[in-house]
């Protein structure tokens, strides 16, 4: 009989790995839809069922595998010059991140995990940072290695929604759509490549985390091209508006589980 640590969803009653297979589709339905924010959802719904490390650690190997080819479609179409100076925030970020995912019980790491959540999906509700431009020069140099920071910070303890920290400055200083497009891919791999080696130079990405990854690719594919093909379909505005709604909920919800456990 094969050891604990090479068998997939250890322990996990089969329903519950159901429901990880349909977050990830549906994560991946919104990654096809809209080019980003799969990582969100999936952690949400997966954190009840594998716990905060399992699910952060499941979602950026799988989040990875499934970025490849993206990477070089960024590489050419990316704006450098804004770009670059981005990057070493970004770095600094993810590695003070995963030195405190690593660190905090799953406890702490449930409460944090749903009050940064809670944080992001607020923040992007009320379009806080896009009414930050009125008060400071988001173009700073300062500003911006600040918000590629924290996006690196955020993004990494949270699981997801750390590139929103960087959207608002992307879309003023980048020259074209496929500028901002091919930026973004950049940051997003190098943020998920940084994490998938840190995450296993400090031992938590096992052969059965490896596994299981492979084993979500059909349903991370499947739901790209589902998303994709279903774009033209979807009121944006409307989705988005309930989506926001669910994920606070479901934040809000995790949050409070945290708080409950340390009590």
């Amino acid at each position: 009989m094969l050891p604990t640590e090479f068998i997939p969803f250890a322990g996990i009653p089969l329903w519950a790995v159901g429901c990880v297979f349909a977050a990830h589709f549906i994560g991946f339905f919104i990654r096809g839809a809209f080019g980003f924010g799969s990582n969100m959802p999936i952690i949400l719904m997966t954190t009840w069922l594998l716990g905060p490390h399992h699910a952060v650690v499941l979602v950026v190997v799988t989040a990875s595998a499934s970025q490849i080819h993206l990477l070089p479609q960024g590489m050419k179409t990316a704006d450098w010059e804004v770009t670059r100076p981005l990057l070493a925030g970004m770095v600094v970020g993810v590695t003070v991140g995963t030195w405190v995912f690593t660190k905090l019980e799953a406890d702490w790491l449930t409460l944090l995990m749903g009050g940064l959540i809670t944080g992001i999906v607020v923040m992007d509700r009320l379009r806080l940072l896009e009414r930050l431009t009125h008060l400071i020069d988001l173009r700073d140099r300062i500003v911006s290695m600040t918000l590629a920071l924290l996006s690196g910070l955020v993004g990494t303890i949270s699981g997801g929604g750390g590139l929103y920290f960087l959207i608002v400055y992307l879309k003023l200083v980048c020259k074209t759509a496929a500028g901002l497009r091919g930026t973004n891919l950049i940051l997003s791999g190098l943020f998920i490549l940084v994490r998938v080696v840190l995450l296993i130079g400090a031992g938590f990405v096992s052969w059965s985390v490896a596994v299981e990854a492979l084993l979500l690719l059909p349903a991370v594919l499947l739901g790209t091209w589902s998303g994709t093909r279903g774009f033209h379909a979807i009121d944006s505005e409307k989705f988005f508006s309930a989506l926001q709604i669910v994920l606070l909920t479901m934040a809000v919800a995790l949050a409070v589980k945290g708080a409950f456990k340390l009590l």
